[in-house]
């Protein structure tokens, strides 16, 4: 039985990043669905011009409603305001409040789990609000909202195993893994040209800049083995990281989707020192050719074969990755083989595997 209405939640949409891919894929697989989000910036997403996105009380709010963070205290209202009556599929894309919208009576809801809430469940890694005034309060009453929130769901899906397992150790829920589309499917030419020979004298990092992504550990170690590198995103560690850089590194910020593919076409190989759920970068990295040098713990363990398509490190010390950059150095890596992996994250993967999931259900 086909569902005749169906609801995509999204946190929030300010912001293009791999939860606004997985929002966008879903509505490949259900063109007729109408969005619903707490905040939603229109100017970012042209492609949702002829679609119908229904929005919280928080869109009213002049300037902020572009900025979702600052709304942060508000979001468990705001998700639970939002009216899915006589919808009978909901599917949330959550990293933190998604799943906490008002489930109709006999509605389905499936919940694409990017993380639990880490700086709730994983103070120790995200400590952004830990360090806030009252943040142990704060981090309480959230744990209690979040527990409550998983009544709403029928059906979690995580983005990893690594996930999964977070899942079932915060939740006690067990999840069905489908890995996100953290990339399109490239063509992959067989001509025996390897696209590696051609990379230049550079390694490349891209993130947001919070501490938890841990760019200066990449930063210290082109530092101190005088290694060029290209940084680029923005965030509130931007100032601190451009006083850290040496002489051969460079803080780009912002830079468009063409310079980054670009880069990732040039890099020596990207380097990824955050603990991630997932982590799409890695994975657009090898579906350029490039080779990854990451940190082993999170879902870059399932995405990047150590040795084949990069160089895993164990610690996030500067040393443990200095270590792994030098042998990157001596690994060879072939671009139809980044591919290759590549594709077995590709946005094709996940709409075939979640079309089965949902018919599953």
């Amino acid at each position: 039985m086909k569902p005749k209405k169906v609801a995509i939640v999204a946190e929030w949409m300010t912001s293009r990043g791999g939860a606004e891919k997985v929002v966008l894929s879903l509505l490949e697989i259900f063109p007729q669905a109408d969005i619903f989000t707490t905040v939603y910036n229109k100017e970012l997403f042209p492609e949702l011009k002829s679609k119908k996105v229904k929005t919280s009380f928080l869109q009213h709010i002049p300037y902020l409603n572009k900025h979702h963070q600052y709304l942060f205290p508000l979001m468990p209202w705001a998700i639970g305001s939002l009216n899915l009556d006589g919808y009978d599929l909901i599917i949330s894309s959550s990293s933190a409040f998604g799943k906490g919208i008002r489930k109709p009576q006999g509605a389905i809801h499936v919940c694409y789990c990017h993380t639990p809430m880490r700086y709730v469940w994983q103070p120790e890694i995200d400590d952004r609000l830990i360090k806030q005034p009252f943040g142990n309060w704060i981090i309480t009453e959230l744990k209690r909202w979040d527990l409550k929130s998983n009544k709403n769901v029928n059906f979690f899906v995580s983005n990893s195993s690594y996930t999964r397992q977070r899942i079932k150790d915060s939740y006690d829920r067990d999840a069905e893994v489908i890995y996100p589309p953290a990339c399109p499917v490239r063509d992959i030419q067989s001509n025996g040209v390897d696209s590696s020979k051609k990379r230049k004298d550079f390694y490349f990092a891209i993130s947001r800049l919070i501490p938890y992504k841990k760019i200066d550990l990449a930063i210290k170690a082109c530092n101190e083995l005088q290694r060029k590198l290209i940084v680029a995103g923005i965030g509130p560690e931007f100032e601190n990281l451009k006083k850290l850089a040496g002489p051969t590194v460079l803080i780009a910020g912002r830079i468009d989707e063409s310079e980054k593919s670009r880069l990732f076409q040039e890099a020596k190989a990207l380097i990824f020192p955050a603990e991630e759920d997932f982590g799409i970068v890695p994975v657009e990295a090898m579906s350029s050719g490039c080779p990854v040098v990451a940190f082993k713990h999170g879902g870059t363990s399932e995405t990047i074969i150590d040795g084949k398509t990069g160089v895993l490190f164990e610690e996030q010390s500067v040393d443990s990755l200095k270590r792994a950059i030098l042998k990157a150095e001596k690994t060879e890596v072939k671009s139809i083989e980044l591919k290759e992996q590549a594709k077995k994250f590709s946005k094709v993967e996940f709409i075939k595997k979640f079309k089965k999931f949902v018919e599953r259900i």
